[in-house]
């Protein structure tokens, strides 16, 4: 950290000065520079068609979009050989339960260190107040919540200690050896004795520590009880303290001043202000994923994901046009560059790799809103997205509206049903669609019709066209079935004894299998 900070700011959060000429000019050159890498390669002959465009032009007009499908024959097999360049690391993500059980993505030596550079650019606009603030010294201290190597969170910490030098806990290789309970336990301990400066995973983690705490503050027993040094105690003691002299139960703010929050997810946006009352810092949003990384992120201002211009090529796809891909991959959709995008219109990004990466024109079916096309009051003049959700996640109700993941979510949460898990699907009452939500409570127990109507209200005051479904067709599809206290936990463990991945171990909370229903049901010990 020797570099001034006007120096630093610049190396990692410069493009938040480019306009939009600038930008395109970046993307521009840098997948000309990847082409012939393609073009040389048997897995870029193969995807290209024998093809070899030398232009963006000419790439987009003759070269088709693809999905993980195409790359499964090279990447599961992990070869090196057909590569545009070798991989230092192989990545892997979860794929589909009974398809792709895992999706392996090869990172060459520029994109894995580009990796570290991106996540210390979301670390140092977590810790920004304004724009050229950098608050972040070396040894900074970062608990290990995530999930390790070959995991993309795992090999970003991995990136971060080895290129930055911030404190892991517990220690990386450490922690790469332990079980995921003993990990996070190791972590949570060490954070008590020492403290924590940045937090890197996702909202979720963080409001079940929130939770941990305000029962520690009532007295209540932890459920899973560890051994706390001096330090950790004396820290908790004095939490404790704080807490009944503000006349309210003990927050992680209490205990730590954390300096800055990075998380990513569909829940991030939906649970940002319960993190900034419980952490006293409001989380940073950045769009990540295996096959992306970290795709975009918030500036200082919090107003919408900046993609990043500098690790792939950004293409976006209407909704519209990507459903006649998925029904016809012959079809090559129109797409528009980041120069081209409309304001309040949804797209399906598409990223091709720079720097000897692997991915060309690859569709995730990740589903994003423009907000903005710039910031005028930030100065920051680019395109500003929202993550809507997974396009094969959205559920169609009766052609009137198509909810998300993030407005289900949010709907749930705003209607104030004392939850602890949920999964909901579109299924069938003879002819009749109906929105199925299968939920395990908090606490104590509640009429399922009740919850229903208080969720069904929240929807129509966060989506109009739900709202129109009623007013104008007398429609209420929404039930709730209420399954027994730990039903997704037995879920969770049972499918960790079977050796299931990390990603399957729960129902997906959108569109859950007849299988998945199933197994959870047999797990609840009421009859729904």
């Amino acid at each position: 950290m020797a570099d001034s900070a006007r120096d630093i700011w610049q190396r990692y959060c410069g493009f938040l000065d480019l306009d939009i000429s600038q930008y395109m000019a970046r993307q521009r050159s840098l997948l000309e520079e990847q082409l012939p890498r393609l073009a040389g390669c048997e897995l870029g002959k193969v995807i290209m068609k024998g093809r070899a465009p030398r232009t963006v032009n000419e790439f987009r007009r003759v070269v088709p979009f693809t999905t993980y499908a195409d790359y499964v024959p090279y990447f599961s097999k992990r070869r090196d050989d057909v590569l545009p360049e070798k991989p230092v690391v192989w990545a892997h993500t979860s794929g589909r339960s009974g398809e792709i059980e895992l999706k392996w993505i090869p990172f060459p030596r520029k994109v894995y260190d580009m990796i570290g550079d991106l996540a210390f650019s979301c670390f140092i606009l977590a810790a920004a107040r304004a724009k050229g603030n950098v608050a972040l010294t070396r040894k900074m201290r970062i608990p290990y919540f995530v999930a390790p190597a070959p995991y993309v969170t795992g090999i970003t910490i991995q990136c971060m200690q080895d290129q930055v030098g911030f404190t892991v806990m517990p220690e990386v290789k450490k922690a790469e050896k332990m079980e995921f309970r003993e990990r996070i336990q190791e972590a949570f301990r060490a954070s008590l004795a020492d403290g924590v400066d940045f937090f890197f995973g996702i909202p979720s983690v963080l409001l079940q520590i929130s939770e941990r705490f305000s029962k520690m503050g009532r007295g209540e027993r932890s459920p899973s009880p560890m051994k706390l040094s001096p330090k950790a105690i004396m820290r908790i003691m004095k939490g404790v303290l704080k807490s009944r002299l503000m006349g309210r139960p003990l927050l992680p703010r209490d205990l730590w001043k954390v300096r800055g929050i990075v998380c990513g997810g569909t829940d991030t946006g939906i649970f940002a202000n319960k993190v900034t009352d419980s952490w006293g810092t409001r989380p940073l949003e950045g769009y990540m994923s295996t096959e992306f990384v970290v795709g975009a992120v918030q500036s200082w201002a919090r107003n919408g994901l900046v993609f990043y211009p500098d690790l792939l090529f950004w293409e976006f796809i209407t909704e519209k046009d990507y459903r006649m891909f998925m029904s016809d991959p012959s079809y090559i959709p129109p797409s528009c560059l980041m120069d081209e995008v409309q304001p309040n219109t949804e797209y399906v990004v598409a990223g091709t790799s720079f720097h000897g990466g692997a991915l060309v024109r690859y569709i995730i079916g990740d589903l994003l809103k423009v907000v903005s096309l710039e910031d005028m009051k930030a100065g920051i003049r680019l395109p500003h997205f929202s993550f809507l959700t997974r396009i094969d996640g959205l559920i169609d109700v009766g052609g009137f509206t198509r909810l998300t993941e993030k407005i289900i979510w949010e709907a749930i949460e705003n209607s104030g049903v004392p939850y602890e898990e949920w999964t909901i699907r579109k299924e069938y009452q003879g002819e009749k669609p109906v929105l199925h939500l299968y939920m395990e409570l908090r606490d104590g127990l509640e009429d399922a019709s009740d919850i229903a109507n208080s969720i069904h209200t929240s929807l129509k005051k966060l989506d109009k066209n739900y709202l129109e479904m009623e007013e104008l067709a007398g429609l209420k599809p929404l039930n709730v079935s209420i399954v027994s206290k730990g039903t997704f936990q037995r879920y969770y463990e049972e499918r960790q004894a079977a050796g299931a991945d990390l990603g399957h171990l729960k129902p997906p909370h959108m569109n859950a299998s007849d299988t998945m229903i199933s197994n959870l049901l047999r797990m609840s010990s009421w009859r729904i």
